[in-house]
């Protein structure tokens, strides 16, 4: 019995902190217009072209910036190519090592 006593006093009050909070809707009688409404709606238009032109300036980023896949294969031609030099250097030196013992006396 008690507690369908209390059920209008809470519609009261929670009649009260809706006007309260500035974001009373219209009756409920499916009109659906809410006076906030249209402010609401122009700031997330707002925060959609702001994150649509962030979003747009980070993937210009992300196509500049290399893969690790990428990484891996350039530093993989690049030790290739210093082995190789490395490789070619040293018979070179050991050419003209040979050379200089056999002809020179």
């Amino acid at each position: 019995m008690e507690a369908k006593s209390k059920v209008p006093y809470l519609r009261e009050e929670i009649g009260k902190r809706k006007n309260q909070t500035g974001r009373s809707f219209d009756g409920g009688d499916g009109g659906g217009y809410d006076a906030n409404m249209e402010t609401r709606v122009m700031k997330l238009e707002e925060f959609v072209t702001d994150a649509r032109d962030r979003l747009t300036r980070i993937e210009t980023r992300l196509d500049q910036t290399a893969t690790s896949a990428e990484m891996h294969r350039e530093m993989t031609d690049q030790t290739w190519r210093l082995v190789t030099f490395v490789c070619g250097f040293g018979a070179a030196l050991v050419t003209a090592t040979y050379f200089m013992a056999t002809q020179i006396k």
